[in-house]
């Protein structure tokens, strides 16, 4: 299990814990003091980036789009943000 964690520069902290099969990511878990609305949202994100493969390109487009497409509420982190510590969590 591989784990980064993220101070957001003015903002919250994110950490995130993920284990990888055959390039794959088999389990993810975002956690940190940021708020996101509705909170099912972060748990969708997680079983929906289950099976991703680890291409970083990939990673951030599919977070961001996630986000955009639920119209998320998120304070003290961008999508980006969690792109970018799933990123470094995966190095």
């Amino acid at each position: 299990m591989k784990r980064f964690e993220y101070k957001v520069p003015g903002g919250k902290l994110l950490c995130a814990k993920v284990k990888t099969d055959e390039n794959k990511i088999s389990f993810i878990q975002f956690t940190g003091d940021f708020f996101l609305l509705p909170e099912t949202d972060l748990e969708d994100l997680e079983n929906q980036l289950i099976g991703t493969n680890i291409d970083t390109e990939k990673i951030t487009e599919k977070i961001v789009d996630f986000f955009n497409t639920r119209k998320t509420v998120i304070a003290g982190a961008k999508p980006e943000d969690f792109a970018n510590v799933l990123k470094n969590a995966l190095k």
